[in-house]
């Protein structure tokens, strides 16, 4: 019976062969660094991403942890790619090279490039440019990954918002906008009192250090457990209305620069930095006027079909057929579909992510690429752009928003802990 060997699983046994002419020793041309339930992570990978990380570091003029410390790190991140890569292939979640080039010319504009010279400049830093397009692509999968799985578990209801814009709380956290560093010390589930202890003592140990005068970029690299550990636990910027309670609670009192003491959860001992704060949230925002078509899955149209449809209409706009036709005729949103497909003028945050990045990305006028949210299968145009003050409107609108992103950040953290601990991963370096 003829086997057939995947390509990963080739190169591993590649690896073992002895080179010809070279008698009594093995050279080995490649290992195994992880096995991840059917698949596997080489050791050329492995490196490979070290590499990047360290030219990464390197143009942001940031210390290099050493490279012993800094593998296992890329290498628990590799993991849990590998592990939600195979959840999204065995769940349909694809993206096709269209909605690929549109995101890496958004992430040109970005950077005040055109297409063309983006690639060239990363060319001359030295990255693989097809490696690069196919990172991009499985970081957009894990998004849409993220979307379907931990989106359906989060609901604020309107009896939320208003408490949350009663509070004092609430009334604060749109004053300031914070940008945190994050070190985790993370905790398994059930942690015995003798784990907690040297959690907790790792964590006092970490905060002296950085208090002594340690980078913390260097030490969250090195150390945290966070899933911004390999960006130096950089959260970014947010309100604190985004970030945990347990973060934006300790964030509202410190100064920039202040590290915090450890800050005991469920997951662990959390250390923060206040990196910087800065004025309140704007309430001047831009809106577009976005029309889409969306196709479900159902009981009577399978994943295929759906995707099959969603082509096939796409392809009928794009000969001239009217887009409002269209949308009224087989869009299967019925609050938009009555409407021609109109969603009317959609403010920032209103959108899952999915869908506002695609919007945010799509010259006014045109036809959007296919895309797929947790909804089903989207494209869309955008036909206007505004500027808008929202007032108290987007007030409201920014604390549902915040509200969600905390509760969707805690969610995932909690399904990114069970997919990792339900998962078979045998780690051999």
């Amino acid at each position: 019976m003829v086997r057939i060997i995947k390509p990963a699983l080739r190169a591993a046994l590649l690896a073992a062969l002895v080179i010809p002419g070279v008698p009594q020793a093995l050279q080995v041309l490649d290992r195994i660094a992880a096995v991840v339930n059917d698949n596997v992570i080489m050791e050329s990978e492995l490196d490979q991403r070290v590499d990047d990380l360290a030219r990464q570091f390197m143009a942001e003029g940031q210390q290099l942890p050493p490279r012993n410390v800094l593998r296992p790190q890329v290498l628990e991140r590799m993991v849990m790619e590998k592990l939600q890569l195979d959840m999204a292939e065995r769940g349909g979640i694809r993206v096709d090279d269209s909605s690929l080039n549109q995101t890496l010319t958004g992430v040109a504009r970005q950077n005040g490039m055109t297409l063309d010279e983006f690639v060239a400049a990363l060319r001359e830093d030295g990255y693989n440019w097809a490696d690069f397009r196919e990172q991009i692509r499985s970081e957009m999968v894990i998004n849409q990954l993220h979307q379907r799985q931990v989106g359906r578990r989060v609901r604020i209801t309107d009896r939320e918002v208003d408490r949350f814009l009663e509070s004092e709380m609430g009334r604060q956290l749109f004053e300031s906008e914070f940008r945190l560093g994050h070190i985790l010390i993370g905790l398994p589930d059930g942690a015995s009192p003798d784990q907690v202890d040297a959690a907790r003592e790792r964590a006092e140990a970490l905060v002296a250090r950085i208090r002594a005068g340690d980078s913390f970029h260097e030490m969250a690299v090195s150390y945290s457990d966070g899933p911004q550990a390999l960006e130096g636990g950089d959260l970014g910027w947010r309100e604190a209305a985004q970030l945990p309670s347990l973060f934006s609670e300790r964030a509202i009192d410190m100064d920039p620069g202040e590290i915090s003491d450890p800050i005991r959860a469920g997951n662990g001992y959390h250390i923060l930095l206040l990196v910087d704060r800065r004025g309140g949230a704007t309430q001047i925002v831009q809106q577009h006027r976005v029309r889409h078509v969306l196709v479900r899955t159902s009981a009577v149209r399978s994943e295929s079909q759906a995707e099959r449809l969603i082509v096939q209409l796409h392809q009928r706009i794009e000969g001239g057929e009217d887009f409002a036709t269209v949308a009224r005729e087989h869009s299967d949103d019925p609050g938009s579909a009555r409407n021609g497909g109109d969603l009317g003028w959609v403010s920032p945050g209103e959108m899952v992510g999915e869908f506002e990045n695609t919007f945010r990305n799509t010259p006014v006028g045109e036809l959007s690429p296919i895309f797929q949210t947790e909804f089903g299968w989207h494209f869309l145009r955008v036909d206007e752009l505004r500027t808008a003050d929202m007032s108290a409107e987007f007030r409201r609108l920014r604390a549902r928003q915040a509200l969600h992103q905390r509760r969707f950040e805690e969610e995932l953290q909690q399904w990114l802990r069970e997919t990792r601990t339900e998962a078979y991963v045998d780690v051999r370096i």
